[in-house]
This record gives C-alpha cells, sequence and structure tokens, in this order.
C-alpha cells in the first residue's frame, strides 16, 4: 500500500493512558480514605443492628433468668414451701404477673410428680410424670446439675405450642427437691422480633441449630404439625421465606463492604431483580446448641441506599475536611473528584476505542490461525494489506505459509492415494526419509474366493469395478480397527497393525477387523455381485521400511510374520474356513472363542503351526 504507519506510531497514542493513570493515582489517593471510611461505617453499623437483635432478645429472656433466680432462692430459703399449695398458687402467679414473657411456670419434685401454672388459665395444673423415661433422664440430669440451664425447644400438649424451657435445680438444705422451670413460648419469640423489624424495615430472624427457625415474623401465632411432636420447630426449607431459605447458600459469602465486622457473618445472593444482605451472628448464651439471630434486608430498597449515602457522606466528610476545613473546601474537593472522575471515563473511552481499531487485523490473523489449526484450510480468506507496516508484513508471510500449507495438503493426499496415509504424514514431516523399523506386529491377509473364475466372467471393466468398490469397503473396516493397508496385490490384501501406527491392542484389533470384513463381504453385493473372503492373521516380529529403486519406492512390511499370515489364509481352502489365526494371535487376543484346528505343515517353516479359528465361523 502507499501509506503504512509503524505501529510504534500508534503506541503513541498510549499517552493517553498515562492520563488517565494521573488521574486514577488522585483519585485513588483522594477515595481510598473514604472507602475504608465507609466500609467501616457500614460495618459499624451492620454490628450496631445484629447488636439490636441480641440486646431486643436479652431483654426478653434476661428478666425470666432473673425471676428464676429470686423464685428458687425463695423456696430454698424457706420463705415458700412447695407443699403449702394456697401460699404456691399466690406466689406462682404473681410472678406470671411480674413477668409477661413467660408463658407457664412448673415445679417437678424428685418422684417426678408435676405441677404448673399457666398465664392463659390462671390455674393450677397437676400431671404424673413417673411413667415417662424421658422425665425420669431430664431429672436425674438436672439433679447433677449445679446451676441453671436453658433447654431445647419442645411441644408441649397442655400449653399447645412449642417453648423454651429455662430450668433451675432446686436444693433444700444441700438435698436436691426437685425443679423449677419456666415456659418462654416461640410465638411470643417470633411477636417481639417483629415488632422490632416493623421498627426498621428489616426481616429479623432467630434460627434454632442453623435448620430451624425459633422466631420469625411468620411464626406469630404458628402452630407445629401435632403429629410430629419430635419436630417442634419448622425446617427452614418449610418456613415460606424463599430469602431465608438462601442464608446458607448465598452468592456471595464475604461482602467487601462488610469485611471489618468482628462477631458479625455478612453475605448476600439475589432473588429475581432484588439483591439481599444476610447478617447474623452464633450465640451460644442458651443452651449448648447455637442460635442464630440475625436480619436480612433488601438492598434495593430506597431506604438502604439513603442510609448507606449518608454513611458515604459522612466518610468523605471525614476524609477530606480533616479537622478545621470549611464546606467549601470540602465542595471543592468534590468538583475536582468529579471532574477527574470524567477525565477518567474519557481517557479510557478513547484507549478503549483505538485499542479496538487497532487489535482487528491482530483477530483477524487469530481467526485465521485457528482455522489453520483446525485443517480447514479451504476456509481461510486472504488477510487484506494493511497501513500499518508491521501487520501489512505479518498477514504477507500468513497469506503465503496458508499457500504452502495448502500445496503440501495436496501432495499429502495424492500421496496417500499410493501408501498409506500415516505413512504418507511420516514421508512429508522427515523431509521424503522414512526410517526402517522393527517391530512385534499383527499380519492380515485376506484374498478373494474363485477371483480367476470372477476375472474371466465380469471382463477387465467389471473386475475393475468390483475391485474398487469391494477394496474401499475393507479399507474403510481396517481403518475403523487401526489397520493400515501397506499393499493390494491383485484381489488380496496385506494389511498390519502396529505398525506403522502404534496400537497395543493389535491382535484383538486385527481379528475384529477380519470378522467385520467377513461380515460385510457377506451382508452386500460388489458391482452386483456376491463374493467371498478368506483372511489369514498372524501376530510376530516383523520388519517395516520403503524399498525399492531410488526413484520409486514402496512402504512395505517383510518378514517370516507376513508369510505365514498368507500361508493361514490359503489353508482355509483345505480346512473349509474362512478366517484362521495362528497360535501367537490367539494368545494375544482375549475375548474371542476360538476353535483349535490342530497343528498343520506350513510351506516355509520348519514346524508344524497350530491354528484356530473362531467359534462362529466354524459352524
Amino acid at each position: 500500500m502507499r501509506y503504512r504507519f509503524p505501529i510504534t506510531a500508534i503506541a503513541v497514542v498510549g499517552l493517553g493512558t498515562l492520563v488517565a493513570l494521573e488521574v486514577g493515582v488522585s483519585l485513588y489517593l483522594g477515595l481510598s480514605s473514604a472507602t475504608e471510611n465507609t466500609r467501616r461505617l457500614m460495618a459499624l453499623r451492620s454490628e450496631t443492628l445484629v447488636d439490636a437483635i441480641d440486646q431486643r432478645l436479652e431483654a426478653e429472656l434476661q428478666p425470666v433468668v432473673r425471676q428464676a433466680r429470686w423464685m428458687v432462692e425463695q423456696i430454698e430459703k424457706g420463705h415458700v414451701r412447695l407443699d403449702d399449695e394456697q401460699a404456691l398458687d399466690a406466689f406462682m402467679l404473681a410472678a406470671l404477673g411480674a413477668t409477661p414473657r413467660v408463658t407457664a411456670i412448673g415445679v417437678v419434685d424428685p418422684q417426678a410428680q408435676a405441677q404448673g401454672w399457666e398465664r392463659a388459665s390462671r390455674r393450677r395444673i397437676r400431671d404424673d410424670w413417673s411413667g415417662r423415661p424421658e422425665a425420669a433422664a431430664w431429672i436425674e440430669d438436672m439433679a447433677a446439675q449445679s446451676g441453671a440451664s436453658w433447654q431445647p425447644p419442645v411441644w408441649t400438649p397442655v400449653l399447645e405450642e412449642t417453648v423454651v424451657r429455662h430450668d433451675v435445680p432446686i436444693r433444700i438444705d444441700g438435698e436436691f427437691a426437685g425443679i423449677f422451670s419456666q415456659a418462654v413460648s416461640v410465638s411470643d419469640l417470633s411477636r417481639h422480633l417483629a415488632s422490632l423489624g416493623a421498627e426498621t424495615d428489616i426481616i429479623p430472624f432467630i434460627l434454632y441449630d442453623h435448620d430451624h427457625v425459633l422466631a420469625h415474623p411468620l411464626l406469630m401465632g404458628w402452630t407445629p404439625d401435632t403429629s410430629k411432636s419430635d419436630q417442634p420447630l419448622v425446617a427452614l426449607d418449610a418456613l415460606g421465606d424463599a430469602v431465608l431459605e438462601r442464608i446458607w447458600n448465598p452468592d456471595e459469602r464475604e461482602l467487601f463492604l462488610l469485611e471489618d465486622m468482628a462477631q458479625t457473618s455478612g453475605s448476600g445472593t439475589t432473588i429475581g431483580a432484588d439483591y439481599y444482605v444476610y447478617l447474623y451472628r452464633d450465640v451460644l448464651r442458651y443452651g449448648p446448641t447455637p442460635w442464630t439471630i440475625g436480619a436480612y434486608v433488601n438492598v434495593g430498597t430506597s431506604d438502604f441506599f439513603e442510609w448507606l449515602g449518608q454513611i458515604l457522606e459522612s466518610a468523605l466528610s471525614g476524609a477530606f475536611r480533616g479537622g478545621g476545613a470549611e464546606g467549601e473546601e470540602f465542595e471543592g474537593l468534590v468538583a475536582l473528584t468529579l471532574v477527574g472522575f470524567a477525565l477518567f471515563v474519557g481517557s479510557v473511552g478513547l484507549a478503549a476505542w483505538l485499542g479496538t481499531r487497532a487489535s482487528r487485523p491482530v483477530r483477524a490473523i487469530a481467526a485465521a490461525a485457528r482455522s489453520v489449526e483446525t485443517q480447514h484450510l479451504e476456509g481461510v480468506d486472504e488477510l487484506p494489506a494493511s497501513r500499518v507496516a508491521e501487520f501489512d508484513d505479518a498477514n504477507r508471510s500468513f497469506n503465503r505459509m496458508v499457500k504452502g500449507l495448502r500445496e503440501s495438503e495436496v501432495i499429502r493426499e495424492t500421496l496417500g492415494r499410493f501408501v498409506p496415509a500415516d505413512v504418507a504424514r511420516t514421508l512429508l514431516t522427515e523431509g521424503g526419509e522414512l526410517a526402517p523399523e522393527q517391530a512385534e506386529a499383527t499380519v492380515l491377509f485376506c484374498d478373494l474366493v474363485s477371483f480367476t473364475s470372477l476375472t474371466e466372467t465380469l471382463g477387465p471393466e467389471g473386475i475393475v469395478l468390483l475391485l474398487n468398490e469391494y477394496f474401499e469397503s475393507m479399507v474403510a473396516v481396517l481403518e475403523r480397527h487401526r489397520g493400515v493397508v501397506t499393499q493390494f496385490q491383485g484381489d488380496a490384501i496385506l494389511a498390519t497393525f502396529n505398525v506403522p501406527l502404534e496400537d497395543p491392542e493389535h491382535a484383538a484389533n486385527a481379528v475384529r477387523a477380519a470378522l467385520e470384513m467377513q461380515a460385510e463381504t457377506a451382508r452386500r453385493c460388489f458391482a452386483g455381485r456376491r463374493i467371498a473372503n478368506r483372511i489369514g492373521v498372524n501376530t510376530g516380529p516383523l520388519v517395516a521400511g520403503a524399498v525399492g529403486a531410488k526413484g520409486r519406492l514402496s512402504y512395505t512390511v517383510h518378514g517370516n510374520a507376513v508369510n505365514l499370515a498368507a500361508r493361514l489364509e490359503a489353508l482355509n481352502k483345505e480346512l473349509g474356513t474362512r478366517i484362521l489365526v495362528s497360535h501367537t494371535t490367539a494368545s494375544a487376543a482375549e475375548g474371542f472363542d476360538f476353535r483349535p484346528m490342530g497343528e498343520v505343515s506350513v510351506r516355509g517353516q520348519s514346524e508344524s503351526v497350530a491354528v484356530y479359528t473362531l467359534e462362529d465361523e466354524a459352524d
């Protein structure tokens, strides 16, 4: 072309990226502090949110603990006697009035005689638990404890709801005298928790052992399935809250803005067009099984972005104003930041446009190279000239390379018509030289039955047509089983397995090929004629290489293994078989039903040879 530009001239445009880099550094120095402050404020507010839920839960349950401590102390000191029913009723009912969180209070003596007082009915309930094995185990466990403890959630038929119990052992004069128990309704916990959610536009929750829901706005007034008393809590995946159900399988397990949280974990997930953030922590104050307290919020809501904007404004103010800076300084810095950001976007956009324009020739070369790699040379178009000097030189060189490859492909295809394809590739790769090799291989020799009479009957044109159809079918079978045809001798085919194409299962593949060649010949006609063939297969050492005159070479195989395969093919006529294999082939090929045909004397062999045919073939 008349005008060409060196690629170095285009690279000068990269100076624009230096401008972008300078602006980026300024933005980074100015905003990195703001980003860090934003992260810290986000983490602090998130921790504060979970702290609020934790404190709300503590405010609900801590009075239960304090009341239990005081009431047991009164009983142990004798101020209230367990056998004084009238005084005990007044004492328990007064306690229920003082602590609205408690749904019911109960006392169980060492003999498993239970009595309780419920808030709803304001009456005493008696029950005999001596026949319950779980009650005996519970009493024994509490007798061994020295302090109070929270118990797992249970379904109570009397109250007809799921409760969390707080139990304290009673000891009078050092002797175990029973258990003082208070029940807190799971439904009430959900109700108190929901009030917090209404104040903050979040969805608070409490999980029990991670997989069950202890408190949630959807559980206000909830009653479990009474037929499943062993499952007093609703499972996480059965609650009906599709967002909370994903808490342990989120899309993002660690959120960038919440990395600085100390006690709280944060993750996020996408459901539909909304993105939700989970904030939660495990607490072990209420028994050995963890309670997971937390909340989730839809960050697509305006309230959340307003909250985030306030945090960002505070962070930027702290980053830029300093101790005594005025509002004008802060506004100037914000304006400078916006201008710098605009320059940065413009520089990046310009660099991207130039890069796209400059990379088109490279993409064209890459696409053409992929076509060459997959050997689809016909689909490779000639690369056009370019005004960029280096690209133009590369396109010219690539076009010359493709032209040479096409010429080599023509040579390989032409050569492959006269020698095996693998031999042709080797000849082209090694500059026309093919070193002889000695290997253990399997030789298959195949010949047509009554070929002489066919020749007399069909004439020259008919026999050539028949042989071409027959050879094409047989070669396809042999190549499917990794065989290589080394010679056509009249109507005979000489094929090898394991040379020149390496094949660890050459004996078995040769037997498979022989069976399919017989089946293919029996299945169809060739040039309108039914024909038959005989096959001999032998495994042994042989020598393969190119032999002939200096200007006229032929790839072939030599050795006793080749001769024996030809003799076995001829023996089929005497033994009335179609396939004969030697003992070495039968030993190496596993998974076939070989029938021994005895030992026969073979011309050219000093010793008799054990031969086999396939069971189906012999029949």
